[in-house]
């Protein structure tokens, strides 16, 4: 059952409720945003000194923003198609939404959110003009509540916190029917601006809360995991193997240069502490009888490198990442790297899945915002997704080739698969094509008219 707020007493309690569940979870969020961010929880240290808190604060590497983008930059969605849709028109109509809100530029920050911390949200809204406006949503400023987090596609209720200064702070309160919108100063009075319709309703015309959410992995129990909070405590590992290295290099890379028997029974203490800080690393020794030299070795740093890049080894597993992507090189060959990239494809179609089930409901709520109902209720709705895989365009082109001589794959269905063609790029090339014909499509269309039947 869709949950509508009657009035404002309703509406204050269900905010009361939401901010209640949001302040609760943010915590966690804010140490997943700085993990992600760069900003990670510093290293715990013993009676530092300002150099050891230097050489910690310059240890520390985004490992996990490197898991993040590398498979966000795997997901562009670049179009849609009907299955029926011989010219175009459906899928053209079904996308305006899309370009008209710039989501090519939107889908990036959203995946990169729902990656991080598990969850983002889009939400649909219809503007003064009766079209659909699609906004992008963090968790780190919204929550949607479920009645079953696992199964619901759309949440009975929505909240979203817009930060207008550094002094006031905005509440959207969504329900099936209304976008309840609240303000609060910096003294915590908070005050009601007003409800207004959002507008939307699903493919059935239902009112629904319009927000989709975009979930890195959903379990059955509706939890759902980002790909930075299960390798935090990998990634202390790292920036620790980097402040190790950091230590030996800084005070234990070079040789040490000792003497004994020289006689310093003259000086004080102070006076002693004084010529050793006069000694540097060039400083040559002299000394009269009696006097030994000698060195010690500086520390061997392979055993530290080779433990960090253990580690960096182990987060690429675990988390189905190329090594590639942290500076590792492999001379292997072509089916080697397909080999050691095989794990991440498949966590990168898996992506593909979940989040295009949720662009396509976006998109349907748009066209049901739009009045566009036949739209809204066609399931045949498939995402396009660009083709970022790492091989050449020769490549590409000698394999998509043969399956068009070899196979009879029609060779306009094939453009939009070369590396670097963007699925407008190819639909535009087939419009060409169509109203520009060679000689031998010609003579087939000539051929095919001379063999419609005529009617007396």
């Amino acid at each position: 059952m869709n949950t509508e707020l009657q009035d404002a007493t309703q509406a204050t309690k269900a905010l009361t409720d939401l901010r209640e569940k949001y302040e609760q979870g943010l915590p966690e969020l804010e140490t997943i945003d700085g993990w992600w961010r760069w900003d990670p929880q510093k290293l715990l240290l013993k009676d530092p000194s300002r150099e050891h808190r230097t050489m910690r604060d310059i240890s520390e590497t985004p490992w996990l923003r490197m898991v993040v983008t590398t498979l966000a930059q795997t997901l562009y969605l670049d179009g849609v198609e009907f299955p029926d849709d011989i010219d175009n028109t459906k899928a053209k109509r079904m996308w305006e939404p899309w370009n008209r809100n710039r989501m090519g530029a939107k889908q990036i920050p959203l995946h990169q959110a729902a990656i991080a911390y598990g969850s983002a949200y889009t939400s649909v809204h219809v503007d003064a003009d009766g079209l659909a406006q699609i906004t992008c949503h963090t968790p780190m400023r919204a929550l949607a509540l479920y009645n079953d987090p696992a199964c619901d596609v759309f949440p009975q209720l929505f909240l979203a916190v817009i930060d207008l200064s550094d002094d006031t702070t905005a509440y959207e309160v969504w329900d099936a029917w209304n976008v309840w919108r609240f303000q609060q100063d910096k003294g915590g009075t908070l005050s009601l601006m007003g409800p207004s319709a959002h507008g939307v309703c699903d493919a059935q015309g239902e009112p629904v809360c319009p927000v989709v959410r975009f979930g890195n992995q959903i379990d059955l129990q509706g939890r759902t995991p980002g790909e930075v909070e299960p390798y935090i405590p990998l990634a202390k590992r790292l920036n620790k193997d980097n402040y190790d290295r950091l230590l030996a290099q800084h005070y234990n890379s070079w040789k040490v240069k000792t003497a004994t028997g020289i006689d310093l029974s003259d000086l004080d203490d102070d006076a002693k502490e004084k010529r050793k800080l006069e000694m540097r690393q060039d400083s040559m020794l002299f000394g009269g009888e009696g006097v030994q030299f000698g060195t010690l070795p500086e520390t061997d740093l392979d055993n530290i490198v080779n433990a960090k890049q253990s580690d960096v080894d182990e987060l690429a597993a675990v988390s189905q990442t190329p090594a590639t992507a942290f500076g590792k090189m492999v001379n292997v060959g072509d089916a080697g790297i397909e080999e050691s990239r095989a794990g991440f494809y498949a966590k990168r179609n898996e992506r593909r899945k979940t989040f295009g089930v949720s662009h396509l409901d976006t998109l349907r709520l748009c066209a049901a915002a739009e009045g566009r109902m036949d739209d809204a209720a066609n399931m045949g709705l498939t995402p396009v997704w660009a083709d970022t895989d790492t091989r050449t365009i020769s490549q590409a082109v000698d394999a998509f080739g043969k399956a068009a001589q070899m196979l009879g794959v029609p060779k306009q269905c094939l453009w939009d698969k070369i590396p670097g063609v963007t699925k407008t790029e190819a639909d535009s090339w087939r419009e060409y094509a169509e109203a520009h014909p060679d000689a031998d499509e010609l003579a087939a269309r000539i051929y095919g008219g001379q063999l419609q039947p005529t009617s007396e």
